[in-house]
């Protein structure tokens, strides 16, 4: 599987770190964030469907381009997040949306959250990419 190395001028607004950390924040602890529920639709989801209309396996590589250095974890959560409300089918199944995927769980993982604290589809990858009786169960990080 191949990464799209794509050297074009990036097609995401300039906030967009602000945005992907935003959702990221927010979908990982929805009550204990403090961001209003309101917002995340309208600044950090809804602005990218057309994106996903236009080219979808092109916005997933620049989506995964995108948070490859994020250093924080929750942009790539967000992104995660965003790819899985806006993209649907195989497309989910592309090797950039895996990868950010995984690199989504990673987040969870490194923060040795309960496997409890998966979403259903993230438990699913985790098992299908490292088999049961894996997840390292112990006591959790805080998000910082």
């Amino acid at each position: 599987m191949r990464w799209c190395n794509r050297k074009t001028r990036s097609r995401f607004p300039s906030d967009m770190p602000r945005r992907m950390e935003m959702l990221g924040r927010f979908e990982f602890d929805v009550h204990g964030s403090g961001i209003d529920s309101i917002a995340i639709h309208p600044t950090c989801i809804a602005p990218f469907w057309g994106y996903v209309e236009e080219d979808p396996v092109g916005f997933m590589c620049d989506l995964r381009g995108f948070v490859a250095d994020d250093e924080g974890g929750f942009a790539t959560y967000g992104a995660s997040c965003l790819v899985r409300e806006l993209v649907r089918g195989e497309l989910l199944t592309t090797p950039d949306a895996l990868a950010i995927l995984d690199a989504a769980i990673e987040v969870k993982r490194v923060r040795r959250l309960p496997s409890a604290m998966l979403k259903g589809y993230e438990r699913t990858r985790w098992l299908e990419v490292n088999g049961p009786g894996t997840w390292p169960d112990g006591p959790a990080q805080p998000p910082v």
